[in-house]
């Protein structure tokens, strides 16, 4: 009875409803002066946590609202000061549990999304370096044979010569290009001023036979994928008079480019820095993660490439192939 006295008198329910409010602000202060400390703790930026900051208080103050109109409506009438000091208790802790959850949440976020975009730049970083270090492994002899070839042909055969000067031009304005990707029809046309070259050189000794329908030109193929199918089969295999070489290079409905020899090894096969079969196939996985298929039997060596119909499966994960290299 002296209590229910005590805490009627108006005096001393103002007193304690302010050190009440005084303790809860002071708490709800010093949790949000933790919660910051979090946000910028962690690797966020200024900017960053103050954004996160100001959309955890618009949260936290939309909750309290709620809450408040909710054990407005459940606890009707006058409160007592034990009933009220459990109420903000409630409160405070619900907000409490939920601005943690919150904040770990915006943090998880942020941290995620900076991660991704890391692993993104040096996935970008560590494909470029790597793409391109194979690409330009050009074989060192390749300049030197054909210098050897167009000197020979100056004062013999000068219409030749002229011919010859213009294709190595071709080949070697092709391979400064930038391009990661190319039409099936552009490599084709690279493929043929380098076959040209190969063809002054071994004459009647290397024949090739190229076997592709128009519908598969607008297809897309690695730059110097022909090529260096091309070159490894020149470099593997004896071309003479006695025992030419026969390439064919001919496309498929499975969207593939088949590069097929007559297989006569030679046995004086020198290592050589081209980019090699293997170099092809680490290109090819790096691009669009597909493979080569290489087959051999006693008579026939086959290499099968990929050709690439539609580009725009592959630009979500480079960002827009073609600007990579930029």
């Amino acid at each position: 009875i002296a209590q229910s006295a005590h805490y009627a008198k108006p005096v001393n329910l103002l007193f304690e409803r302010v050190i009440l409010f005084l303790v809860n602000t002071f708490l709800l202060y010093l949790f949000f002066r933790i919660e910051f400390w979090i946000l910028t703790r962690f690797s966020l930026n200024k900017k960053k946590a103050w954004f996160s900051f100001f959309v955890l208080f618009l949260f936290v103050g939309g909750i309290s609202t709620m809450i408040s109109q909710l054990l407005g409506i459940w606890f009707k009438g006058e409160l007592t000061v034990y009933q009220y000091s459990i109420i903000r208790f409630i409160k405070d802790l619900i907000l409490f549990i939920t601005s943690v959850f919150v904040t770990n949440l915006i943090y998880l976020i942020i941290k995620n999304q900076e991660r991704i975009e890391e692993n993104k730049n040096l996935t970008i970083e560590n494909f470029k370096n790597r793409y391109n270090a194979l690409k330009n492994q050009a074989d060192p002899h390749f300049l030197f044979n054909s210098l050897n070839s167009l000197n020979g042909l100056i004062g013999y055969d000068d219409e030749r010569a002229h011919e010859y000067l213009i294709q190595l031009s071709s080949v070697f304005r092709y391979t400064i290009q930038e391009e990661s990707v190319v039409t099936l029809s552009e490599e084709l046309e690279f493929a043929e001023s380098y076959m040209y070259l190969m063809k002054i050189r071994y004459g009647d000794a290397l024949s090739v036979n190229i076997q592709i329908p128009d519908n598969h030109r607008d297809y897309y193929i690695l730059p110097f994928a022909i090529q260096t199918l091309v070159e490894n089969a020149v470099k593997h295999n004896i071309a003479s008079l006695q025992k030419p070489l026969n390439l064919v290079i001919k496309s498929t409905d499975d969207e593939a480019i088949i590069v097929e020899n007559n297989l006569q090894p030679r046995q004086d096969v020198r290592d050589g820095n081209g980019l090699g079969l293997s170099n092809l196939n680490e290109r090819y996985w790096l691009m669009f993660r597909k493979n080569i298929n290489i087959q051999a039997d006693n008579s026939i060596f086959r290499v099968e490439i990929p050709l690439i119909k539609n580009l725009e499966k592959y630009s979500d994960k480079f960002h827009n192939i073609d600007k990579i290299f930029l």
